[in-house]
């Protein structure tokens, strides 16, 4: 379950980074700019995620305890790819955290989105757009995961874009 988390950590990072970095057999070398620049923007999205008001007082105690193990792991890779973001790095990533990530990600995103509309419908399009970063990660490792529910934004958008929306909170 921790190497899971880790790697799901990581995969959220790397998660809309695919014009930063080049994949030989399981090794993938990212660019750490990018990366960098990736990884800003899913820190700013975690922390907008965890701000939306009563999302958390509505989780079950399971949910919420899987929620902020999450938050946690990803808040420790994106620190450590700032702190580290003058190169490049090379990561043995083989493509299981690949889809560990999108399922994983499609279960934070079924247990958040039904509150978020409930009670905060005015955010409700930024899980969408946090959706919307699952067909990235998974096209960056060359496999696909189950089926999405129709999202509001177009599926496949270029990393830049789901960045600039993810700042724009739309």
């Amino acid at each position: 379950m921790h190497k899971r988390l880790i790697g799901l950590s990581l995969g959220v990072v790397l998660l809309v980074s695919t014009s930063a970095c080049t994949t030989t057999g399981s090794t993938t070398t990212f660019d750490t700019q990018a990366l960098s620049n990736d990884a800003a923007a899913i820190a700013y999205a975690v922390q907008a995620i965890e701000n939306i008001p009563d999302l958390e007082s509505h989780l079950s105690a399971a949910d919420k305890a899987q929620f902020d193990n999450l938050i946690a792991q990803i808040r420790s890779v994106t620190a450590q790819v700032a702190a580290n973001s003058n190169g490049a790095i090379a990561v043995n990533t083989g493509k299981d955290w690949a889809k560990s990530l999108g399922t994983d990600l499609q279960t934070l995103l079924a247990i958040a989105t039904p509150i978020v509309k409930a009670y905060s419908p005015s955010t409700a399009g930024y899980m969408s757009t946090v959706a919307a970063m699952i067909p990235l990660i998974e096209a960056l490792a060359g496999v696909t995961s189950a089926p999405l529910a129709a999202p509001e934004q177009p599926v496949m958008q270029s990393p830049e874009m789901v960045r600039a929306r993810i700042y724009q909170g739309l």
